[in-house]
C-alpha cells in the first residue's frame, strides 16, 4: 500500500518547475513576437520610400541633379500626404529619403525615429540605393548635388538585414 501512495501524483515541486518552464518560455515568444512586429512597421516605410525612389531618379535622370524636395522630384509639396499606419511622413532633400515612424498604431520603440535612403550613381549610370547602416554601393558616387547618407535612428535589430 505504501508503495501505491507514493506514485500518486505530482509534488509541488515538480509542478512548480512545470509552471517555471512555461513562464521562461512564454516570455521569449512574446519578445520574438514584439520584434517581428515592429519590424513589420518598419517594413511598411521602406515599401512607402520606395514609391519616392521613382520619382527621383526620374528627376536625376531629366535634370542631372538630384531633387531639392519632394516639389522638385514631382511629388506632392507635403511630407505628410505621404504617411500609413506606420509612417508619419516620407520627405526628399537633395534626393535622400527621410521615413519618419510615427501615428496611433507605431510601436513606442520606432515612433519618431528616422530611416534614411540615400542614392547613389554607379557604373552605367544606374541608381543603387543606400538603406540605414549598410555600406554604400561598390563603385557608387552621391548623385550630383546629392546629400550625404546619414544612419538611422531606428534601432539596428528592427532593421531588414539589406539595412544594417
Amino acid at each position: 500500500m505504501n508503495a501505491r501512495k507514493a506514485h500518486a501524483g505530482f509534488t509541488l515541486i515538480e509542478l512548480m518547475i512545470v509552471v517555471a518552464i512555461i513562464g521562461i518560455l512564454s516570455a521569449l515568444a512574446t519578445s520574438a513576437y514584439q520584434t517581428y512586429t515592429v519590424r513589420a512597421q518598419v517594413t511598411e516605410g521602406i515599401s512607402m520610400a520606395s514609391g519616392a525612389k521613382v520619382p527621383i531618379t526620374d528627376s536625376y535622370t531629366a535634370d542631372g541633379v538630384a531633387p531639392a524636395d519632394r516639389v522638385a522630384a514631382g511629388m506632392s509639396a507635403l511630407a505628410t500626404d505621404t504617411r500609413g499606419g506606420y509612417v508619419s511622413q516620407v520627405d526628399v532633400t537633395d534626393g535622400r529619403i527621410a521615413v519618419t515612424f510615427g501615428g496611433p498604431r507605431a510601436h513606442a520603440d520606432i515612433a519618431g525615429t528616422i530611416l534614411y535612403l540615400t542614392p547613389y550613381e554607379t557604373a552605367g549610370n544606374v541608381i543603387s540605393w543606400r538603406c540605414g547602416y549598410s555600406g554604400a554601393p561598390t563603385g557608387g558616387a552621391l548623385l550630383n548635388g546629392g546629400a550625404a547618407h546619414v544612419d538611422p535612428t531606428v534601432n539596428r535589430r528592427y532593421l531588414p538585414s539589406s539595412c544594417r
